[in-house]
């Protein structure tokens, strides 16, 4: 076996390595806040790798990805360090989703390109909100992440996608040591969340890729509300896969019928 074969992989690996070694570290030293940020600086780290990229001047969405990372696991920290709760939380938030949804959608600085991309960039800013209040800890982020996985490795584009949700899914199940998870965790991943679902949608905008971005915020946000109606110890997890699943298996129906 060549090892070209295996460097695609290197991103994973890195995600899930470096997300349970901070999560386990900082809950050794019994730092819970920082502990959660396993799975933010693991995403960081293997879309960085995955991509191989990191250009000052990004001309395609992929490209824009690896600071997107950076800034939202920094973002994290500053928001576990500085302000974890009231207002300054709320106002830090804010700001990072509006930041990620302004670079996602090109960066526009003069009015007139800013009047053209205000419908994308305030659709990715609510989808990073709806990311973050749904996402209550490093079980539903894997969840989230293993659904566009593998709505991207059946139905997306051409692309880097599958590759940067598995990242994100390793950097997910990595901190799951990390025990405490609050808006400072949940804030890289529900902006790598809302990149990952709307990355397809942006770049070829098909019938498929909108299905497989509702997904995973079907799972985390019907999920709950299914699995409280199911009952039991198995409640939650059959009515997440319930309602993450049947957006893929729409666009399995729609696929055979084309």
């Amino acid at each position: 076996m060549s090892i070209d074969l295996l460097l695609p992989w290197r991103g994973v690996a890195a995600a899930l390595v470096v997300s349970l070694a901070w999560a386990g570290l900082f809950r050794l030293l019994r730092r819970s806040e920082l502990a959660g940020l396993g799975a933010g600086i693991g995403l960081a780290v293997g879309w960085i790798l995955a991509l191989g990229l990191l250009t000052g001047t990004p001309r395609q969405l992929p490209e824009r990805l690896p600071a997107l990372a950076i800034g939202g696991a920094l973002l994290g920290f500053v928001l576990a360090v500085l302000g974890r709760r009231g207002v300054v939380a709320v106002l830090l938030a804010s700001l990072g989703l509006l930041g990620a949804a302004w670079w996602l959608a090109g960066g526009p600085l003069t009015p007139a390109d800013l009047r053209r991309s205000m419908l994308p960039l305030l659709a990715l800013a609510a989808l990073g909100a709806a990311g973050l209040l749904a996402l209550r800890g490093p079980v539903s982020a894997a969840v989230a992440m293993a659904l566009l996985a593998a709505g991207a490795w059946m139905f997306g584009p051409p692309g880097p996608w599958f590759l940067l949700a598995l990242a994100g899914l390793a950097a997910a199940i990595g901190a799951l040591p990390g025990g405490s998870w609050g808006p400072a965790a949940a804030l890289p991943v529900a902006i790598g969340l809302a990149a990952l679902a709307a990355g397809p949608v942006l770049a070829r905008g098909s019938t498929a890729d909108w299905l497989v971005a509702a997904a995973p915020f079907a799972a985390l946000w019907l999920g709950p509300a299914l699995g409280g109606r199911i009952g039991g110890r198995a409640g939650e997890p059959v009515g997440w896969a319930v309602a993450g699943l049947l957006p893929l298996i729409f666009v399995w129906l729609w696929h055979r019928s084309h």
